[in-house]
């Protein structure tokens, strides 16, 4: 179907609108080469959907039940009204904490002593899981099916979820933690044995920090013996992580540089990712031994997988210096629809959820363009979709040829609507 373009504006608002449609064109490659990228792949995925969502005085909503289409979920509204608290709810449910790294008192409204999310999720063979998360006066609760859940490691991965945000430029432009932030938050979603690595180790190393200061700040000698047990302790989980991470590297590049490459609007930008990381000097404990001094000095540790880091590169040259507003967006746009196509493929034959928030601000025009020349089905699991504009959100469901709904948010309400036929 061709619609009417009454100028270029309304042109390139509609190639615009095509965007988010266009780009998972370049998901479905990794799905027929998903033998290829590691054993033990599941030959068929699931798709999990969020049925229904009770919010509970989160963030600036006091109170809301909405049900959600299987397929495509638009909210709409102006700018600071709710319509990201909504996704992030969404998100919390999953990762059981902000997508804005908030802790959880932050998250409760305003005038309000408490907050409570409830999701009602059902994969396709009918498998129903109904999650609730609340936080009541400094202590967070996790229940699933009404039981609860003691260890929150078991049940990070098994709603896998992927956010894509203005706030993903922060994977080039930030520090390294936005960086092992993305590792974490891709390998925790699958790997049960990471995750749990991941956790021990930031526990010794909080313990051996706090040793290190108190010598520093004290004078005092360091208990020798304890600083050995934590050291092993740390050394065992940095090799797990250090391969994991290695492991997940060697996978996951070849599927982002053919992302980018579709996404890129010139003939050819080479880009590639540099894992940066002390393990390649040898094992911690000998970094330990030969930084002891210094870290006595400074009051805390220098050497291990918390100082990792990705240098992410594009024509041979470091993009953090080299690379125009455009290409910084590219890339980190790249980056995002390549983990989801990691998890889909390599996880736990779950398409995850996919949160598009915000995703048509500051778009190149050249690269857009380039996108929208690619024409695919769209068979993909449920998304979210977050604008200012309705027209724009009408005009997506329109494009999109798949069952859809659309809610107006406005200051903390959320209002389901009904489409017109010639808005469907």
């Amino acid at each position: 179907m061709i619609l009417p373009r009454k100028n270029n504006e309304r042109q390139w608002n509609n190639e615009k609108q095509k965007f988010f449609f266009r780009i998972f064109a370049l998901i479905l490659p990794m799905e027929r080469r998903r033998r290829s990228v590691g054993p033990n792949l599941f030959s068929k995925f699931l798709t999990m959907r969020l049925e229904r969502l009770t919010i509970i005085n989160y963030k600036n909503i006091e109170q809301a039940s909405l049900t959600f289409s299987p397929e495509i979920n638009c909210l709409y509204g102006a700018n600071g009204m709710g319509k990201t608290n909504v996704l992030d709810a969404i998100y919390y449910m999953s990762r059981l904490r902000s997508a804005g790294l908030t802790l959880d008192e932050q998250n409760v409204r305003h005038g309000a002593e408490n907050f409570l999310l409830k999701g009602n999720y059902v994969t396709e063979d009918g498998t129903r899981k109904d999650v609730s998360c609340g936080y009541q006066k400094g202590h967070k609760s996790v229940k699933v099916n009404d039981k609860a859940v003691r260890r929150f490691s078991e049940h990070l991965g098994n709603i896998p979820l992927v956010m894509i945000s203005p706030s993903d430029s922060q994977l080039v432009s930030g520090g390294s933690a936005e960086r092992r932030r993305f590792l974490d938050a891709t390998l925790s979603q699958h790997d049960v044995s990471y995750l749990e690595a991941i956790m021990r180790y930031d526990k010794t190393l909080h313990q051996r920090n706090a040793l290190l200061k108190k010598s520093a700040e004290h004078g005092t000698p360091i208990d020798s013996a304890l600083m050995d047990v934590l050291e092993n302790m740390m050394e065992q989980d940095a090799a797990v992580i250090y391969d994991r991470r290695r492991a997940f590297l060697n996978v996951f590049v070849p599927i982002f540089q053919e992302v980018y490459a579709n996404l890129s609007n010139v003939e050819r930008e080479e880009v590639t990712i540099n894992y940066l990381s002390q393990a390649e000097r040898g094992p911690l404990h000998e970094l330990f031994a030969q930084g002891r001094a210094k870290e006595l000095i400074v009051g805390y540790s220098l050497y291990g997988p918390h100082k990792d880091d990705l240098e992410f590169q594009l024509c041979g040259y470091p993009l953090r210096r080299e690379g125009s507003q455009g290409q910084t967006k590219t890339y980190s746009i790249a980056l995002k629809i390549a983990q989801f196509a990691y998890l889909k493929n390599c996880g736990r034959a779950v398409t995850p959820i996919l949160l598009l928030d915000d995703i048509f601000d500051k778009l190149d025009e050249g690269r857009v363009r380039k996108i929208v020349s690619y024409t695919t089905d769209s068979s993909f699991g449920q998304v979210f979709i977050t604008d200012t504009s309705r027209e724009r959100m009408c005009s997506l469901i329109r494009l999109s040829r798949r069952e859809a709904r659309l809610f107006y948010v406005s200051e903390g309400t959320i209002e389901g609507e009904t489409l017109e036929t010639s808005e469907s």
